[in-house]
């Protein structure tokens, strides 16, 4: 199904050559480029990091939750965070959204998912557990694969806890979080101790070979080949093998029994066309998928709702298909937790105070700034800062 179709384009042919950004995105995009905003090639994963919490603070909103808050989870190789929302209209029974940011396995964290999770959660009423992975270059690959099918599981489990239905989860992702939420949804098939109920791939990076890749330069403009490579040189060690089908779900030989799919693609995204194919293997299989292509938006454009109408529109494709699932059948055997590892109240309060703080257009504005003048202007001391700042950022991300 193409959204909002380029006059020509079509599902059946080619449409990349033919498509035009919407004007919003061309807008962006002209303001990036002309703004001289820095390349992800040419930072460091700490600055980038930072880099993409001012774009996500600037193009995406915030809304109320009843209640929100962060917690430890006891992952197979330690503690990963997570922020849990539990939405105005949430009662006992409703669905269990597990999600995974994107950012390529190296950017990205519980901030810059946030607007996301609480559109889903007041959006569905569902239970929202948003998963901070262990993320590249300190942890290569397939660490933030541990760490997803762990949250799942922990999820799962703790669902009575949390006010929601194990019946009804949900694996949702973008980007690399696409990919992840891919892989768990296959690992549970496979190894339980539940199947999902539905899976949501935004945007998702599914192979990693880049056999489905779509090499045209014109797609490449959000997200392009150098920022792409940069996140591989990150997140993909030497000798990792790309085609293992945990590193690259789109590889999975045995497709069939998972559940229904969502895909979200962008018309004007290198990774649209992996994960049309995907979509098409999925059918295949006889796995009900229901795809959605946005011809005239680039990679990551779900997060932009401030800025972008088809952000909104395909959120409205997601909140229907979790408004509309099938619960699954709940095993007798299902181990039931109740304890769960709060972060501190006023550590979680703290951090979001800092959150709110970067949303406010005055401080995230003088912020990039800040970035351009160091980047620009000063390079020799935004260089000895990231030396002297350390490379890991861990929970504090």
């Amino acid at each position: 199904m193409v959204e909002d179709p380029y006059p020509d384009a079509s599902m059946s042919g080619n449409p990349s050559a033919q498509i035009v950004p919407d004007c919003r995105v061309a807008l962006l995009l002209t303001m990036l480029e002309e703004g001289f905003w820095p390349s992800m090639a040419q930072r460091t994963p700490r600055q980038a990091r930072h880099d993409f919490r001012i774009l996500a603070a600037a193009t995406g909103t915030w809304r109320p939750v009843r209640r929100v808050g962060d917690a430890l989870i006891d992952g197979p190789q330690g503690a990963i965070p997570a922020r849990i929302y539990r939405p105005t209209s949430g009662t006992v029974g409703q669905s269990l959204v597990v999600y995974f940011h994107g950012g390529g396995f190296v950017i990205g964290d519980l901030f810059t998912a946030d607007g996301t999770c609480r559109r889903i959660a007041t959006q569905t009423g569902a239970t929202v557990v948003s998963v901070h992975y262990r993320r590249a270059p300190e942890y290569p690959l397939p660490a933030a694969h541990i760490d997803a099918y762990a949250a799942a599981r922990w999820a799962v489990e703790h669902a009575a806890a949390l006010g929601a239905d194990p019946a009804r989860l949900v694996l949702a992702g973008d980007s690399a979080g696409g990919g992840l939420a891919a892989h768990v949804a296959q690992r549970l098939r496979d190894e339980g101790p539940i199947g999902a109920a539905l899976q949501v791939l935004i945007n998702p990076g599914l192979d990693f070979t880049f056999e489905h890749t779509d090499d045209n330069p014109a797609l490449a403009r959000l997200l392009d080949w150098d920022t792409i490579h940069w996140f591989a040189e990150h997140a993909l060690p030497e000798g990792l093998d790309r085609t293992d089908p945990v590193i690259s779900p789109a590889r999975t030989a045995d497709l069939k029994g998972l559940p229904p799919a969502v895909i979200i693609t962008a018309g004007i995204d290198p990774f649209r066309a992996d994960a049309e194919h995907y979509a098409g293997d999925l059918e295949r299989a006889g796995v009900p998928v229901e795809l959605h292509r946005f011809d005239r938006q680039t990679h990551g454009f779900t997060d932009m709702d401030l800025i972008l109408p088809a952000a909104r529109r395909s959120m409205a494709r997601i909140v229907a298909a979790v408004e509309g699932l099938t619960p699954v059948q709940v095993p007798d055997h299902l181990p039931v937790e109740s304890g769960i590892a709060w972060i501190a109240p006023h550590r979680g309060s703290l951090r979001r105070m800092r959150e709110n703080a970067q949303r406010l257009p005055f401080v995230n504005g003088t912020d990039a700034l800040w970035k351009l003048v160091q980047f620009h202007l000063l390079p020799s001391r935004a260089c000895a800062a990231e030396a002297t700042s350390g490379a890991s950022e861990g929970v504090k991300s």
